[in-house]
């Protein structure tokens, strides 16, 4: 493919009205709008503050890599500190370069060979309870199946009820969502009872992981031991907290959509998920993946790109300026919003052939090489980069290859699920599927 960079217009000023009514009404596609129709940054001149919504790797790299420094989190993100306290996803500056130094060993490369195991024997215990010729919803399957990936690899164990609770609480605060985007003070949304209460639970799953006096050997080498070791020196015990709920969350819910996404698509695309069957089973047999397994996988790596590249489960984010700079020849002043979409991004006809194709195979001639560095960042960039990129990577294509390797998904719908962007790009009716055993 031969990849056209070329700037367009940026000189364009939207009325808040119109962005209000259209981010409300379908943010995707009024996203997609302004970048086809304004051009690579456009203006949107709030009350308080200026929003520029950019939409090239050039500017995404400056915001989010090359002038980092000028940056912090987005106004949303900001207010999530009511429920995820001072973690690593909300603190800023030193604060936040401090604790993910302190965290960084959790996730290094050489761990995944702790995680794996239980990232396969928590697939294979679930697809245990599937029958043959029964209906299942990849959405909810894989959110069951990711939180105890995550309780196991973080915490080292499954406290009773903790998946249905800490599952009942994610689809809450779901639904109060919009108030992190309403500029409310905390003691008004404590008004809403349903909040209260996803946050308590939620609370009180965290700290019977926090306080647990289990000393397995699971336990001795998770994260929350980590966070204990590190206690006296640099974590209070309410970062301690804030960190947990952040990796309880933050650290299955977004790898569940990614799976339930690459469902869809394979089960829409039976071409792909035979050919991705023959590849698990020409690598594996009967075995469970080791590490060195999950690079030979490169067509169900290549599924996993391509899913995050159509359905990005962060499909969006930004970064408020903390003091004046430029984007290209645009002056961002301090306090002004950048946005930038993951959703976008990955659908520009500039850089994909066929954007609005499912095609697995554009990744195994590696056109990374091809593509400006920000064409593609489902995990983000820069110093905030998501720290557990290779976890969720390495625990995608192992679930994809256990699955795959026992059951075959037949979609029960038509059309693919319609993406419904929240917090997180959420399947609107969830991801039926007809499984059978092969």
């Amino acid at each position: 493919m031969e990849t056209n960079f070329i700037f367009k217009s940026t000189q364009t000023q939207v009325s808040p009205f119109n962005f209000i009514w259209g981010m409300t009404k379908n943010p995707l596609e009024t996203l997609t709008t302004f970048a086809k129709t304004y051009g690579d940054i456009t203006h949107i001149q709030m009350p308080r503050r200026n929003f520029y919504f950019v939409n090239h790797p050039d500017f995404i790299e400056e915001a989010l890599v090359k002038q980092q420094s000028n940056f912090v989190k987005g106004p949303a993100l900001q207010r999530a500190r009511i429920i995820l306290g001072e973690g690593l996803l909300t603190s800023e500056g030193v604060e936040h370069l401090a604790q993910r130094r302190a965290l960084q060993p959790a996730f290094q490369r050489h761990k995944m060979e702790e995680y794996l195991p239980l990232m396969n024997e928590n697939t294979f215990c679930h697809m245990a309870k599937w029958e043959h010729g029964s209906v299942v919803d990849m959405a909810e399957e894989m959110m069951r199946l990711t939180l105890n990936i995550a309780l196991w690899s973080f915490f080292g164990n499954a406290p009773q009820d903790s998946v249905e609770r800490v599952g009942d609480a994610m689809k809450t605060l779901i639904r109060t969502f919009p108030l992190a985007h309403i500029p409310l003070s905390d003691e008004m949304r404590y008004l809403f009872p349903n909040f209260r209460k996803a946050k308590a639970d939620l609370f009180r799953v965290t700290e019977a992981l926090v306080d647990n006096p289990t000393q397995t050997e699971n336990v001795k080498r998770s994260l929350i031991h980590i966070l204990k070791e590190n206690n006296k020196n640099q974590f209070t015990e309410a970062q301690i907290h804030a960190h947990a709920l952040t990796f309880l969350l933050a650290g299955h819910e977004t790898t569940a959509l990614l799976l339930a996404w690459c469902w869809d698509m394979l089960a829409h695309h039976p071409h792909a998920q035979t050919r991705l069957q023959n590849e698990v089973n020409e690598v594996l047999g009967n075995r469970f993946p080791t590490s060195e397994d999950i690079q030979k996988l490169t067509y169900t790596n290549s599924v996993v790109k391509e899913t995050l590249r159509m359905r990005p489960p962060a499909w969006a984010m930004g970064r408020q300026a903390i003091k004046n700079c430029m984007l290209g020849k645009q002056e961002i002043k301090a306090n002004d919003v950048v946005m930038m979409s993951q959703w976008v991004m990955h659908h520009d006809a500039r850089f994909y052939d066929a954007p609005l194709q499912f095609r697995p195979e554009r990744w195994l001639l590696n056109p990374k090489h091809n593509l400006p560095r920000y064409a593609y960042f489902p995990f983000g960039g820069g110093n905030r980069v998501c720290i557990g990129e290779h976890f969720a990577m390495t625990e995608a294509v192992a679930v994809l290859a256990m699955i795959a390797r026992k059951w075959k998904a037949t979609p029960m719908n038509k059309n693919m699920s319609i993406p419904k962007p929240s917090v997180t790009l959420r399947p609107h009716a969830g991801v039926k599927v007809l499984i059978e055993k092969i």
